[in-house]
């Protein structure tokens, strides 16, 4: 008996997973020939090519690790981590826009919209400037004769430089700015960049007891739900419920389960 329902409660587990796949494209805002985790198998992993994934899968004995873009011992290699039943997020490695948001153990993937990126120290989708991820943009093949210079988000002073697979972070010589015209750091007035930081106080899901949804969840699936707070939404898991809250300044859009700008809400991304 407890092994028949080991099996469902897999199975339930898969089925919430390939729902949710279905719905993000991983490689969206990804360059091609950038190497992706594949959720719930380290033993495989997806190539980006023209915007979509293709599976590939390791040699046996081996595990794929995306922070080195390659298939390496198991015993060295990072995979995604395992959800716990904690109510918690972390990165989809190698992509800034995407996270797994853990529920009861259940991993869902999720895409932060409109140029958003996911913000793991809050557990959320935020401001770009917020996070400056550049992980998507290089790739491990080198090119000597066209370097992939990325400007940072964060700072006007702040640049990277893509390595190896890796985004190397720059700055330039103080009062000069990164100019992404001419890929070199430039006098302030050729330069339009205009960045402001605020300081925010905002705590992880993991740093807060999660507030339990006070509607009737659907008995089965994944279900993101309007909350009267546009400001707020609820995640339903199998009958179980919590409220989820968006980064202050963006609210919750129905038609796609994510917050978003206001002035983004409901426009097609």
């Amino acid at each position: 008996m407890k092994y028949a329902l080991c099996i469902l409660l897999a199975c339930a587990i898969f089925d919430v997973m390939s729902a949710t796949l279905q719905k993000v494209n991983i490689c969206n805002g990804v360059s091609d020939r950038v190497f992706l985790p594949y959720l719930g198998d380290c033993s495989k992993y997806h190539v980006c090519m023209g915007g979509r994934p293709i599976d590939r899968q390791c040699e046996p004995g081996f595990y794929f690790d995306a922070k080195n873009q390659s298939c390496t011992f198991q015993n060295a290699a990072k995979c995604l981590p395992t959800c716990t039943n904690a109510l918690s997020s972390f990165c989809y490695d190698r992509t800034c826009n995407k996270y797994v948001l853990c529920y009861a153990g259940v991993p869902i993937l999720r895409e932060c919209r409109d140029g958003l990126q996911y913000n793991a120290l809050t557990d959320r989708c935020d401001f770009s400037h917020n996070v400056d991820c550049v992980d998507n943009m290089c790739t491990l093949f080198n090119d000597p004769k066209d370097i992939t210079f990325i400007e940072s988000k964060a700072s006007c002073e702040k640049y990277y430089i893509c390595m190896d697979g890796n985004a190397i972070p720059q700055t330039c010589s103080n009062g000069l700015h990164f100019n992404k015209e001419c890929n070199c750091c430039d006098f302030k007035e050729n330069v339009s960049c205009n960045i402001t930081v605020s300081t925010r106080n905002i705590l992880s899901y993991a740093k807060v007891p999660p507030k339990r949804a006070d509607i009737a969840c659907p008995a089965e699936g994944a279900n993101f739900i309007a909350h009267p707070d546009p400001a707020k939404y609820y995640y339903c898991l199998n009958g179980m419920g919590v409220v989820l809250e968006c980064t202050p300044g963006l609210f919750y859009d129905a038609a796609y389960e994510e917050c978003r700008a206001p002035e983004n809400i409901s426009r097609k991304s």
